[in-house]
């Protein structure tokens, strides 16, 4: 299921610490990139656990984007509130 709206609306702000810049290093990929994918046109889904585990992933959005240099990105946001969003992990969409 591709949502139609974001829950953070259409300019998140970013919830960003030395954990999940950790986080998403191992897998190469630095904090602009994942906000670049959200200048860009991406696609937000629920996680897929959200109904199974409502209580651990209920909060948690999948994004599917493209960063400016043409990478493709997966992307766990964790939803905290109004229009903060905090990136849990990432990796590559290959």
């Amino acid at each position: 299921m591709t949502l139609k709206y974001e829950p953070w609306g259409g300019e998140p702000d970013f919830d960003w610490d030395d954990r999940n810049q950790r986080e998403i290093w191992k897998h190469r990929i630095r904090d602009f990139e994942i906000e670049e994918c959200f200048d860009n046109t991406h696609v937000t889904m629920p996680h897929k656990k959200a109904r199974s585990e409502s209580r651990k992933y209920g909060d948690r959005y999948i994004v599917r984007g493209m960063t400016d240099g043409g990478r493709k990105l997966i992307i766990v946001v964790q939803y905290l509130g109004a229009n903060w969003i905090r990136p849990v992990t990432a990796w590559d969409d290959r």
